[in-house]
């Protein structure tokens, strides 16, 4: 056995899932005889499995495919002759970015559509090899589903194990409240605009084309006004308001106005469990302030964008800040409805919110090759490109339906389940696992007591990348799958392709747009999928990409939704969310009338950021850049791209 083969059967039994012991044998008088050694005391120890057994490296050349190894070899920069078949991809360094650019090169070579998960399924270039062998020219499905496991019968939820949704409020890009947002959605309105003056200078940070330490996107969905604030109606002072996070400023608002869409006022509310749970990350407006007495100085952590809350209108209830990034506002639903049904909360505060202040992010996200550069999210189009920015804020009013009833609370839907889950161990700490999504999504379904079939509606995570959408798509489709034939029979959308991607608030923004089509008995389009990608077979599975405003199918006794938010680096949340069924509904003598909306008298309170220079170390990097090797990654879960050629890995 030569050196390399030394070295590559050494780290093949380092790799081994099961347990492998490797013992030096230095022989005395330099003979070895292998087979004698393996025969000593072979009746003391167990046989071993034939699955743990290794090839003989030298036979392992003829196990991967040639070409598949050229490929590789050339894409990663590693050399031929030291690859080994049975390495998986993420012990090379495949991330999501790279998988993308590699299923892309064997697509161009095998000339058809492959579907993205075939790289997680066959993580081996000796798998992969033999999974692409099976396409012959004859053949033309590149999507295929498991054999459908069994399934249990679903649970009966009981009127007490259900949460009504009594409040709404949101301020998103293009609508200041929820009216203005259905009017958005049923219109087809997209609300992406370019990045305004008063969050960072696009012609010092965009360039079209991709460089470090640039933007190669200059379009998100903003809110308007967002540095206008009436601290008066809160009664905060002037000096305080101009130090309020905007994130804090919007969440007062919300509140009340979510407050008064249940036909309550906050005061009502003052001193009683009431739970605070919201999807959140603090913005560098802080950084602005600098440090200051009291609590302008105190009061700029993560954990007061929920504290304030309770600190303002007295809140008893638990008071939670989630941070599963994009998952992060579905999450903080599960949180709330565990927390009513367990008797904690009388009422609970659930959402997100997300302001994006500075050009931070977009660096973050263009050096991971994340964001769109056309300057539109095309979800499950074959041209998508990626996703954009957004943010705002979306919050519902949640108490058990029970209750609800029996208060006589205007009930604009009821949340039926909701099941969070994580991807565990995938090839890369932001690759997504379709089978995790597939769990999440069968868990909540028979959690809800609905079957696939009474799902007319998917409200997806969608967030136009060529991996994702994919990826989504057969996860769901493995479930639906399950129990039903039937094809084309759920509509199928993303609200990012009207506002961009709320991150934190992400969730919370698709929950409210399926619980406004549930109450207009309508599905609003999503944009931009004029040529479904080809990597998933639309016309075969049970979904399609709804592109118009269409009324909702009347062959089901109930409105059902289904709602996905996936986190970045791994948590899934999926929500099962339908209309309040006749029967209870015409029982029920509605004593709750919305109040009036809120009026507040906004001015101006906002501390600009120091004057930013252009990076005097900008060319630097920029060359720099170009002699280093750049590590394929899309994110790490602290937003940093990981870079070689620096030492603490920023991009400055």
């Amino acid at each position: 056995m030569s050196d390399d083969e030394g070295l590559s059967l050494l780290e093949r039994i380092a790799n081994l899932h099961s347990q492998a012991n490797l013992i030096p044998c230095p022989p005395i008088d330099k003979s070895f005889d292998p087979q004698a050694l393996l025969k000593v005391n072979r009746n003391q120890i167990p046989e071993i499995q034939a699955e743990t057994s290794v090839p003989r490296v030298a036979a392992d050349a003829d196990v991967a495919t040639p070409w598949l190894v050229d490929l590789f070899a050339d894409s990663l920069h590693i050399p031929r002759k030291q690859f080994d078949p049975w390495i998986t991809f993420g012990e090379l360094g495949v991330e999501s970015v790279m998988l993308a650019e590699l299923l892309q090169k064997i697509e161009a070579h095998v000339g058809r559509p492959l579907p993205p998960s075939a790289l997680l399924d066959n993580p081996t270039l000796a798998q992969l090899s033999k999974y692409l062998a099976q396409f012959e020219p004859a053949q033309t499905s590149a999507v295929t589903t498991r054999p459908a496991p069994a399934v249990e019968r679903a649970l009966e939820p009981s009127e007490d194990s259900r949460i009504a949704v009594i409040g709404v409020a949101c301020r998103f890009p293009g609508a200041e409240d929820t009216e203005a947002f259905w009017d958005s959605l049923s219109a087809g309105r997209c609300s992406i605009t370019e990045v305004p003056g008063l969050r960072w200078d696009t012609e010092l940070f965009y360039r079209p084309e991709y460089r470090a330490g640039m933007s190669i996107s200059k379009w998100g969905g903003f809110v308007d006004g967002i540095e206008q604030f009436d601290p008066a109606y809160f009664g905060i002072t002037e000096d305080e308001a101009a130090c309020l996070d905007p994130a804090i400023r919007q969440l007062l608002e919300s509140t009340v106005a979510c407050f008064h869409n249940a036909g309550y006022a906050t005061k009502e509310f003052w001193g009683r469990e009431v739970g605070v749970f919201l999807g959140a990350r603090m913005s560098n407006y802080r950084l602005r302030c600098g440090i200051r007495p009291g609590s302008s100085g105190l009061g700029m952590g993560q954990n007061f964008i929920a504290a304030r809350l309770a600190h303002q209108f007295n809140f008893y209830g638990p008071n939670l800040i989630v941070d599963s990034a994009c998952s992060s506002s579905l999450v903080s639903v599960q949180l709330a409805c565990r927390s009513l049904l367990a008797g904690e909360s009388e009422v609970a505060l659930a959402g997100g919110v997300e302001v994006l202040l500075d050009e931070q992010l977009y660096l973050e996200f263009s050096a991971a090759k994340a964001l769109s550069p056309s300057g539109r999210c095309a979800v499950f189009d074959e041209h998508a490109d990626g996703f954009l920015p957004g943010e705002g804020t979306g919050l519902i009013l949640l108490k058990p339906l029970g209750r609800a009833l029996q208060d006589g609370d205007s009930i604009h839907a009821v949340i039926n389940a909701v099941a969070v889950n994580n991807d565990g161990h995938t090839m890369g700490l932001t690759t997504p696992s379709h089978s995790a999504q597939s769990r999440v999504v069968r868990q909540c379904l028979r959690a809800s007591g609905f079957a696939a079939e009474q799902i007319a509606m998917i409200e997806a995570h969608g967030t136009g990348t060529m991996i994702g959408d994919p990826i989504e798509l057969r996860a769901l489709t493995d479930v639906f799958r399950e129990t039903t034939r039937r094809s084309g029979f759920c509509a199928i959308g993303s609200v990012k392709s009207n506002l961009g991607h709320l991150l934190a608030a992400g969730g919370i923004a698709g929950l409210l747009k399926a619980i406004l089509s549930l109450e207009h008995a309508q599905i609003p389009p999503t944009l931009f999928c004029s040529t479904p990608n080809p990597r998933f077979e639309f016309a075969s599975s049970p979904f399609f990409p709804n592109t118009r405003l269409r009324p909702w199918p009347t062959d089901q006794k109930v409105r059902v939704a289904g709602v996905s938010a996936f986190g970045l680096g791994g948590t899934n949340a999926h929500v099962i969310v339908s209309e309040l069924e006749s029967r209870l509904r015409e029982k029920v003598l509605q004593k709750r009338t919305p109040l009036p909306p809120p009026v507040f008298q906004r001015k101006r309170f906002w501390l600009e950021r120091e004057p930013v220079q252009a990076f005097s170390a900008l060319s630097a990097v920029s060359e720099a850049a170009s002699k280093a090797d750049w590590v394929s990654s899309i994110l790490q879960l602290d937003f940093e791209p990981v870079h070689n050629g620096f030492p603490d890995g920023k991009v400055r």
